[in-house]
């Protein structure tokens, strides 16, 4: 079995039933001032119904971290964009 490690996922496409995930890591500041970096890493390739059964694993994980005081969900903006998580 691999292991990856990724910081973020930094795009997701769909083209026909395939999706693809872009995983990526934050290189940190390399000089004063200056920001961290995103950088593409692997992309993970997957059918469209594997990807929709994973989002509703994913989608249990952060209710029960919401239940558990792990994370708390800010209320929604005044422009009507939903709920997100803040760590």
């Amino acid at each position: 079995m691999t292991h990856i490690y990724s910081d973020r996922i930094f795009n997701i496409s769909v083209t026909g039933p395939i999706v693809r995930i872009e995983l990526a890591t934050v290189r940190p500041p390399q000089g004063q001032g200056q920001q961290s970096t995103i950088l593409p890493a692997e992309t993970l390739v997957m059918p469209l119904d594997g990807f929709i059964a994973s989002f509703g694993m994913m989608d249990e994980i952060i209710k029960k971290l919401v239940a558990d005081g792990v994370i708390k969900l800010q209320p929604p903006e005044k422009d009507g964009q939903a709920d997100t998580a803040k760590h």
